[in-house]
């Protein structure tokens, strides 16, 4: 895939095969030291703080295609491979994995499904635990443990597979990801209404959804994000929509929403072609996403909620930059800092608020995930078992494990 002469990086150990990976992994345990486990190391912004580590172990390298089943809607991977090199490969058979994490350029397929990235086909397709069939992953112990299989149905029973989906490589390394994938859409199209105010695009986003239609993406965002977002879009509230199909399918998506958007008072209405859309929706997926802990913003806050409080994520950000799943209820809010006030604000208004990237000065100053729930405990039950001396990227799950 890459040549491997792009991932050299100074003081990083680069394993060439899974077995290299157990050799490794097997040696650190025994010897009790700790481990840095990244792949091109593109989420170090994300989650809780990157400790120093006597190994910095990456799986860069361990990129290749180990199974792909064309007819069955099936492929397994390793983990060092981008996911744009995989979305270029399923692109020659008409399929896709409709993952979109950020940065899919530059990001390894294993790193987004170990920070648990999805994006805004999220709606329609789900995250990568609806994509996720089965996966290796190898121990500090050395061994490689394999879950799951390259069928969408497996046998019922724990699934180990999914533990370490948003684990932050704190269990054990990934060694293999079996994939379902889905056919692509004989032709997309983009849809842009633009509102003067949020209650509009809100209005809107509710017609939609009360609809027959069935998009593959609904995505809001506010007149920051917009000029955000770039490509010349208009500065107003911005409900976007992508839908795929045959030209029958996608003339009706532009006739209702055409209607919608009367309806609901919209001030623009446009259509982007497949090529201009596609630049657009990337622009969205990369919107939550700082490329380095030092980052001209301070802060990404992912906030949940249902959707009939999404109105008030924007209200909290104000005129800082925000975009929302608008069919799921998550909104990201870009910060500069200080931003400890803002998420306080935000979790004092019942508003579920995960700090998800932040400068690396900004990471003891806040509580990154103030709420996980009863999900903790088992997670931290399994990483004793797993990693008993917390030698894998100790802290990364939030400052938690």
């Amino acid at each position: 895939m890459t040549p491997h002469q792009n991932y050299d990086r100074e003081g990083v150990v680069y394993p060439a095969d899974i077995d290299e990976l157990c050799e490794i992994l097997g040696r650190c345990g025994a010897e009790r030291k700790t481990v840095e486990l990244g792949g091109l190391f593109t989420k170090r912004a994300m989650g809780g703080k990157v400790t120093p580590a006597d190994v910095v172990a990456s799986t860069a390298r361990i990129d290749r295609v180990a199974e792909y089943e064309p007819k069955d809607l099936t492929i397994g991977v390793e983990p060092g491979l981008s996911y744009q090199a995989l979305e270029d490969l399923l692109a020659a058979n008409r399929q896709m994995l409709p993952l979109d994490p950020p940065l899919a350029s530059e990001a390894t397929i294993g790193g987004a499904v170990a920070a648990n990235c999805c994006g805004p086909r999220r709606r329609l397709y789900g995250s990568a635990r609806d994509l996720v069939i089965g996966m290796s992953f190898v121990t500090l112990e050395g061994k490689q443990v394999r879950s799951g299989g390259m069928v969408v149905k497996n046998v019922a029973g724990l699934d180990m597979a999914k533990l370490l989906i948003g684990s932050f490589g704190t269990l054990a390394a990934i060694a293999r990801i079996n994939f379902r994938l889905y056919p692509r859409p004989v032709e997309e199209k983009t849809f842009l209404l633009a509102f003067d105010s949020l209650e509009a695009a809100l209005s809107a986003r509710d017609a939609v959804l009360r609809s027959v239609l069935q998009p593959q993406a609904v995505d809001l965002a506010n007149p920051a994000a917009a000029t955000r977002l770039g490509g010349g879009l208009p500065a107003r509230y911005l409900f976007l929509v992508e839908a795929g199909g045959i030209e029958a399918v996608l003339a009706r998506y532009e006739r209702e929403l055409k209607n919608i958007a009367r309806d609901a008072g919209a001030a623009e209405f446009l259509e982007f072609e497949e090529e201009r859309g596609r630049r657009l929706w990337s622009a969205v997926r990369d919107f939550p996403a700082l490329r380095t802990e030092r980052d001209s913003d301070a802060a990404v806050l992912r906030i949940s909620t249902t959707l009939s409080r999404l109105g008030e994520c924007f209200a909290l950000a104000g005129s800082l930059p925000a975009l929302a799943r608008a069919g799921s209820g998550i909104a990201y809010v870009r910060c500069p800092s200080p931003f400890a006030e803002l998420v306080q604000r935000a979790r004092a208004a019942g508003l579920s608020t995960v700090v998800e990237s932040c400068a690396a000065a900004g990471k003891d100053s806040v509580e990154l995930w103030a709420d996980p729930g009863p999900e903790l405990e088992v997670m931290s039950r399994i990483k004793q078992a797993l990693d008993p001396h917390h030698l894998l990227n100790h802290g990364r799950l939030y400052n938690r494990l």
